[in-house]
């Protein structure tokens, strides 16, 4: 693959109020073996109490030593002493605090960082056969065989540069149409990205079915504040597009005339892609028919999914001979057997 044409994708971001929204995200997605369990450790804004205290007590020895004086010094000396005095404790406690905010701010985006962290490695950490394949291209093999593929043609097609070159197109369709995580799905010219759940798609199909809103003020009150929340996201999670995305020369399950086309562009490496695989698609597949059809294009993001190129190539050869879903559905399925293995290739 060539990976100049490969997408930064943004920085993790929490997930909206009607459900996971988490998209794929760069840095965590390399997880570490797991070590020992740390024990648990106290909120990082506690370590400003100890200076808090000592600088309340300090202001308590002056004050005292001040009203000491007070008795043999007259009242308006002492005044301005002691009002300056609680001005600064005044003014460094709320430095303290502002302080104290932004370390719990960081705290927070570093917990959510830790949970994609986490996500990550529990998918690697998945137990494989001891008898299962070893490399990459073993695995991908052993599904083509599986499928009853044929064997030649699937090498074949591997070997062949036009298979990446097809892979490559769909993934700067994706780019140019502004697609920056994945996965990322376009019903009709309605954008929205994350592995959200069923009930948004069930919202924008019966809002396309019914005559395709332009605004997101068109859509009923309880999902309004969602989709405006989605927009409001930088980069935007939600986006009313003035055309019809491209979905030309990609698989399709449903009539191609349907008049409500969901485009995905998804990376089979991608465990927020698998996630919304296993928890919405067999929703989506359910309405998939006259009305409703569904079509996938490749969207490998290879600078942090090494094994992502070959998965896409096994699934665009599977193509070839008329079992692409079938592949497509594997692929998924076993993500946490073949997305680890070394490709000796």
């Amino acid at each position: 693959m060539n990976e100049d044409a490969d997408p930064q994708e943004p920085e993790a971001e929490p997930p909206p109020t009607a459900g996971d929204a988490e998209r794929d995200t760069p840095p965590s997605e390399r997880a570490a073996p797991p070590s020992e369990p740390e024990p648990d450790r106290a909120p990082l804004w506690t370590v400003f109490l100890l200076p808090i205290s000592v600088l309340v007590s300090a202001a308590v020895i002056v004050a005292a030593i001040l009203a000491a004086d007070a008795r043999s010094a007259p009242a308006d000396s002492v005044t301005p002493a002691l009002t300056d005095l609680t001005t600064a404790v005044g003014s460094l406690s709320a430095e303290v605090l502002a302080l104290s905010e932004e370390v719990e701010s960081l705290s927070a985006e570093v917990e959510l960082l830790a949970m994609e962290v986490e996500l990550s490695a529990a998918l690697d950490q998945t137990q494989v056969d001891p008898s299962g394949p070893r490399t990459l291209r073993q695995a991908l093999d052993g599904y083509a065989a599986s499928l009853d593929l044929d064997a030649a043609r699937f090498d074949e097609c591997l070997a062949d540069d036009a298979t990446f070159d097809a892979i490559r197109a769909q993934l700067q369709r994706g780019i140019d149409l502004g697609v920056n995580g994945t996965p990322t799905f376009f019903v009709n010219n309605k954008m929205i990205s994350g592995a959200q759940p069923a009930a948004l798609f069930a919202v924008l199909i019966d809002a396309e079915l019914a005559g395709s809103p332009t605004r997101i003020e068109d859509y009923p009150d309880e999902y309004r504040e969602v989709f405006r929340q989605l927009a409001d996201r930088d980069p935007p999670g939600f986006a009313i597009l003035l055309e019809h995305p491209d979905g030309s020369g990609a698989p399709i399950e449903g009539s191609p005339d349907a008049p409500v086309m969901i485009v995905e562009f998804s990376d089979f490496q991608c465990p927020f892609c698998q996630r919304w695989y296993v928890d919405t698609l067999p929703e989506i597949r359910a309405l998939v028919g006259d009305d409703v059809a569904i079509t996938f294009l490749h969207f490998p993001l290879t600078r942090i999914h090494a094994n992502a190129a070959m998965a896409h190539a096994a699934a665009e050869c599977a193509g070839s001979q008329g079992k692409f879903w079938e592949m497509h559905d594997l692929l998924f399925e076993r993500q946490g057997e073949w997305s680890s293995l070394p490709d000796v290739n």
